[in-house]
């Protein structure tokens, strides 16, 4: 099963939810791994460098545009889930990942702006969709990521994904420092101490679990 998590704007915590949902997989004995896109940044792949080997255990590779297709469908062979880490303002590479993949996952900050560009990534998605559909089947989801615990996310913007055939995970991943301070340690906030992180991001572990049971 391949997971992209994607979006054209940066900032969204693509990296945060791939390497998360990674950890959360491997301690359900899952064999999975994570493919870092964004080769200027690394951010995947600087995670894993700070990873302790004995943690579960998640692979890193970096693999670059040209490479993508060809090799998630080599690593398809070797692992239960292959995470794909997505890169931002690279729109063919957006398109190379949506093909390569089964489930994309969108994450999408409450603010308008990046709503902004979250429109001009379905406009990508919609186009590479019906390519991906005459091959397998597809699904995406949008990931409403790095919200304010105290605030509702913006009405606007509730309004304005309802627009869209795109269903909305029920999970929200609050704006935490557990994410951050995890993350230096090369750590899931599911091995972290911060309880309420590892709740939220076990309960997003638990809907993407039951989508790909669908498949």
């Amino acid at each position: 099963m391949v997971i992209a998590v994607t979006n054209l704007k940066g900032g969204v915590g693509k990296t945060t939810i791939a390497t998360n949902l990674a950890v959360c997989f491997a301690h359900r004995g899952k064999k999975v791994c994570i493919v870092d896109t964004d080769l200027s940044q690394k951010s995947s792949m600087d995670w894993s460098g700070s990873r302790d080997e004995t943690m579960a255990k998640v692979a890193v590779f970096g693999i670059t545009e040209k490479q993508l297709n060809k090799e998630v469908e080599s690593l398809r062979k070797d692992f239960d889930i292959v995470i794909i880490d997505g890169t931002p303002q690279l729109a063919e590479l957006a398109s190379r990942t949506i093909l390569a993949s089964d489930i994309v996952l969108i994450p999408l900050s409450p603010s308008i702006y990046d709503f902004r560009a979250f429109e001009s990534f379905l406009e990508k998605y919609e186009q590479v969709r019906s390519v991906k559909e005459s091959i397998g089947k597809i699904e995406a989801f949008v990931v409403v990521n790095r919200v304010n615990e105290s605030a509702n996310v913006s009405r606007e913007i509730q309004d304005a994904l309802q627009e869209y055939s795109l269903k909305t995970l029920q999970t929200r991943i609050a704006s935490r420092v557990a994410y951050v301070d995890s993350a230096t340690q090369g750590l899931g906030v599911f091995e972290y101490k911060d309880k309420k992180a590892k709740e939220e991001i076990t309960r997003l572990t638990d809907e993407v679990a039951a989508i790909i049971e669908t498949f």
